[in-house]
């Protein structure tokens, strides 16, 4: 619901007090005096609501609901529109109910479609799981001397939370696990060991990379004992002479004696199996997807290259029906930033002023740990401790330091400790209702990718991101980029009118964290003038964060950009190993400028006004900053258009913690797509057998000149369920489904001999 403010029932007289007509009530005995906003009994003006008589004062629609009419609020008051940010409303049982998100059932045809075009999309990567497991196994079985089929591992439980020891990533189903201790190895670490053993083939290759080969007998077998160098330490690996991966030393959480054994999660040949089950779905299906999206160009992807700006028109998505769900799904298959405006349009009016939500959130008045906490300060990158009630009073009314420098000041990933959910039931709920897509968006949605019940799920949101903002040129997000899809969308702005002064001092401030540029007073002036050109084409009543979004392509350029232009960032260090992953850059109007003509990058440059919503795929690196100050909501998901980015930036962090568990999520989503077209097939088969039409006795007689009617019957019903079995069994085992056929054909062969038999002995 939008409402406008119309403050159609005030007058002023000229003394300057405010006068109210209807819809206002006047005060008569026995009513209640007392406003349920701020429990004020000495407000002379009171709008009473026609539902359940609750009273709201003027000061307090005023300020607490300024897109609310007194008339409408009489009709239907906060409360019973379920927004009401008083403190009893906001710490109330009711405020914390689940409430249900519209759109997220679907059809049988809809969910049909989904799960084929996710299976689709996934079996590359299922293929190329079940190629890295079948060399493990071949390995194996190398070892052992037996053959692959003849081959058999010990099971691990699947409900464990197995993670290889070596890079942190998680386990899917075959891995290595010792035999004396609790060290696990995955499939990767496994051929990337082997690999340079094998490239090695003695010490020369081992001496070239820096590595040292030792031979030593242990009993009667040979082992050869070698280092693996990475960014942070060396990793002594030994081989037996048949190739078993001994435990890596104490040193490195192993135990040092015992043989790396080889383990499986899942049954024998089941990620084969489905495999053959998703391949069969594929090319059943290939030609009849209709949400399948069109390999030509879109009309508002990337613009000319040759254009002088260095910035890129956003694609814009303007339809969330079906056709916009393509033109959504063509732009996320690119990697393509896309805005879908106005999502808020329809809510129900409910505040995300940050005072409103600091006060949702405060466990009491006089709570120490929610007194202050830590926030980003953007001059100077550095965090700061400051009071909650302190912060947000600075969203609206500005803050400034000792020297009177406005600060700029930014609040990320907020409520910590708990969830969005916990924590802002009520918001939560509104931000999931006006998520364009929810079938992608919602963490229940179909086209979301899940972690399985029995794994521990990763923070993917929502968050609360709260900062300050002015229009000169300072930086609220460095470069970065995600594991996995973002979507952004900004609730509530508030512009905090400086004066001349105050805006000499933050240009003073920002010049003094920038390095002297190193070009000529001419291509100084000119990128003045083009940041004036960006500060007139931004400038709106709406409008809050400036956005650059690059391709995910120029990922190893902008790195490269990055190093080599160090020394023009201020407190940054030249040797930056991973400088987009350590978050260290910010790229001004000169900095983009110089990137197009050394390189060629050029970013999608553009603003996300009030009720935007920016989806960010996977890998896309991106920068923001505020133009005033923000209040946004960002989620996490992972697209199946972004498994394959989300899977390589995975393998790429590998050596870190793996949050996402990327493989866990598409073997699950692909599992359960299968499991439903399996079941749907079967549900399929058995009404058609049960709704069969009966079939009527033919002309001459109760029985003479034909045969019985229950035979035409079964003949029937059989054909109909060999034709079913042939063309739509394709997800049944081919050794069960060749059974089935052999015996329905023997089943059909004999009713008709039985047909024909009645017919000859009755003539």
């Amino acid at each position: 619901m939008s409402f406008q403010k119309s403050h159609a029932n005030e007058e002023t007289s000229s003394g300057g007090n405010i006068r109210m007509t209807e819809p206002i009530v006047k005060r008569k005995r026995g009513d209640s005096t007392n406003c349920h906003q701020c429990h004020r009994k000495d407000r002379e003006k009171l709008v009473r609501c026609t539902k359940c008589q609750k009273n709201y004062c003027i000061s307090c629609i005023t300020k607490w609901y300024p897109r609310m009419e007194e008339a409408s609020l009489a009709e239907a008051c906060p409360e019973c529109l379920n927004i009401c940010n008083c403190a009893a409303c906001l710490q109330s049982d009711g405020a914390k109910k689940d409430m249900p998100i519209p759109d997220l059932k679907l059809s049988t045809e809809d969910k049909i479609q989904y799960s084929r075009y996710i299976v689709r999309v996934l079996v590359p990567f299922l293929k190329k799981f079940v190629v890295e497991q079948s060399m493990e196994r071949e390995e194996e079985a190398k070892i052992q001397g037996l053959s692959v089929t003849g081959l058999k591992l010990a099971k691990a439980n699947p409900k464990d939370q197995v993670h290889c020891k070596n890079c942190k990533t998680s386990i899917l189903d075959i891995h290595r696990s010792c035999v004396n201790c609790l060290y696990k190895l995955c499939v990767t670490c496994c051929r990337e060991i082997r690999d340079i053993f094998l490239r090695g083939n003695g010490q020369n290759h081992m001496q070239d990379v820096g590595t040292r080969n030792v031979t030593t007998n242990v009993g009667s077998s040979m082992v050869y004992s070698f280092c693996m160098d990475d960014a942070k330490r060396k990793t002594e690996w030994k081989l037996t002479e048949k190739g078993t991966i001994i435990c890596p030393p104490e040193i490195m959480g192993g135990c040092g004696c015992g043989d790396l054994v080889l383990n499986s999660t899942y049954p024998d040949n089941w990620l084969s199996q489905l495999l053959r089950k998703a391949e069969a779905v594929t090319e059943v299906n290939k030609n009849a997807d209709p949400l399948e999206v069109s390999e030509k160009a879109c009309s508002c992807s990337r613009s000319d290259k040759e254009s002088s700006d260095n910035h890129l028109d956003c694609p814009r998505v303007l339809d969330v029906g079906k056709p916009g769900l393509r033109h959504f799904q063509w732009h996320l298959k690119e990697g393509e930033p896309v805005i879908v405006p106005d999502v808020l349009s329809g809510m129900s009016g409910l505040s995300w002023e940050p005072l409103v939500l600091w006060r949702i959130c405060r466990k009491s008045r006089t709570a120490v740990r929610d007194q202050e906490f830590s926030v980003r300060n953007c001059l100077n990158w550095c965090e700061e401790k400051i009071e909650m009630l302190q912060f947000f009073k600075g969203y609206t009314e500005g803050l400034f330091d000792i020297e009177g420098r406005p600060q700029i000041l930014r609040l990320e990933d907020w409520p910590p400790s708990e969830s969005f959910q916990e924590r802002l039931p009520r918001h939560s709920t509104e931000f999931f209702r006006c998520l364009p897509f929810k079938h992608y968006t919602h963490p229940q949605a179909e086209m979301s990718l899940k972690i399985p019940e029995v794994s521990l799920k990763p923070d993917l949101g929502p968050k609360l991101y709260i900062g300050y903002g002015v229009p000169e040129e300072l930086g609220v997000t460095r470069l970065q980029y995600a594991l996995s899809d973002r979507v952004n969308v900004l609730m509530h702005t508030a512009e905090v009118c400086l004066d001349p002064e105050r805006l000499s001092k933050i240009e003073k401030s920002r010049r003094t964290h920038v390095a002297p540029d190193p070009v000529d007073s001419l291509i100084n002036e000119r990128t003045n003038e083009e940041a004036k050109k960006n500060r007139q084409m931004f400038e709106d009543q709406k409008s809050g964060v400036v956005w650059d979004v690059f391709r995910r392509q120029d990922v190893h350029k902008m790195e490269e950009y990055l190093r080599k232009h160090s020394g023009e960032f201020r407190d940054i260090s030249s040797q930056q190993v991973a400088p987009i992953q350590e978050k260290a850059f910010y790229l001004t109007v000169e900095h983009k400028r110089n990137l197009k003509q050394e390189y060629g990058i050029e970013p999608w440059t553009f603003v996300q006004r009030l009720g935007d919503a920016v989806f960010i795929p996977a890998g896309c690196i991106h920068q923001s900053r505020n133009l005033k100050s923000c209040t946004s909501v960002a989620a996490n998901f992972v697209s199946p258009e972004s498994v394959g980015e989300c899977v390589r930036l995975s393998a790429k962090c590998r050596f870190k913690e793996d949050e996402l568990e990327m493989k866990k999520m598409t073997l699950n989503a692909i599992s359960q797509a299968v499991e439903y077209l399996d079941s749907i097939t079967c549900n399929t088969t058995s009404t058609s057998t049960s709704t069969a039409p009966p079939v009527a006795p033919m002309a001459g007689g109760d029985q003479g000149g034909a045969s019985p009617p229950n035979l035409q019957y079964m003949r029937q019903d059989t054909e109909r369920m060999l034709w079913m079995l042939e063309h739509r069994g394709h997800l049944w085992q081919p050794a069960m489904r060749a059974y089935l056929q052999q015996e329905m054909r023997l089943l059909l062969d004999n009713i008709i001999r039985k047909i024909e038999g009645s017919s000859s002995s009755s003539s």
